[in-house]
């Protein structure tokens, strides 16, 4: 099994690499090939080569832009032969904020698991053994806190926005709100392609045929049927 790891602290990077080839008897029952990069540029250029990577563990936090969800929207979107990719992260599951940044890995990107890199030492290998064993892992502490979550006002208020996920309702308000593709890129900070494939499921989901009907759906949705929201086309 040939593993690409990404991460841009080096040190840790090839300690991770190494910690997972020397145990790997005890990980896995195939032999570990494991290859530690060290920015996202080098990450995508191995996943270029013939045959690519069987499993790929990735950093959130990168070089330049790339922090966040972000660098897994741009990771898959060179990704096309959909090795799976596990988020290996330092984000903390007590915060708010970092919690929705791993639901959208698993939601939006498809991570296939997430490891922390601050964890205990005892959980990190439980989780390295099962996702090299086909499985999808997630942390018992992310879990309780992406289902505790699921019942915060958010969730609340998607159950009344027209069936759409958190992601997709941003999309859609700004389609209501007459942005191009482009504007809503910027404003959301994801990239045009990515818009592009919301923007499909959210027409599937509302059951419209374009930009025009989706934006009417939307606002209609946002005034309680009164109309065009004030500021609104």
């Amino acid at each position: 099994m040939k593993i690409l790891w990404v991460d841009d602290h080096e040190i840790l990077c090839v300690a991770l690499s190494e910690y997972v080839q020397t145990h790997a008897s005890e990980l896995c029952v195939v032999p570990i090939e494991v290859t530690p990069v060290f920015t996202l540029a080098s990450a995508l250029e191995e996943m270029s080569k013939v045959p690519p990577p069987d499993l790929v563990f990735l950093d959130l936090n990168l070089d330049g832009e790339n922090r966040g969800a972000t660098t897994l929207e741009h990771f898959q979107a060179g990704n096309p032969s959909n090795v799976p990719v596990v988020v290996c992260t330092g984000l903390a599951p007590g915060n708010d904020d970092e919690v929705e940044i791993l639901r959208m890995c698993m939601r939006d990107y498809a991570a296939r698991g997430i490891i922390l890199k601050g964890g205990a030492h005892k959980k990190m290998f439980i989780g390295l053994s099962r996702i090299l064993g086909g499985e999808l892992w997630i942390p018992e502490e992310v879990l309780m806190r992406f289902a505790c979550s699921t019942q915060g006002p958010s969730a609340i208020r998607n159950q009344h926005h027209l069936g759409l996920s958190t992601r997709e309702w941003d999309v859609a308000r700004c389609i209501a709100g007459g942005l191009s593709g482009k504007q809503i890129a910027r404003e959301l900070n994801v990239t045009e392609g990515h818009v592009r494939q919301v923007s499909c499921v959210i027409y599937d989901k509302l059951q419209v045929r374009n930009r025009v009907e989706a934006a009417l759906k939307v606002n209609a949705e946002l005034t309680g049927g009164n109309g065009p929201a004030k500021g609104q086309p």
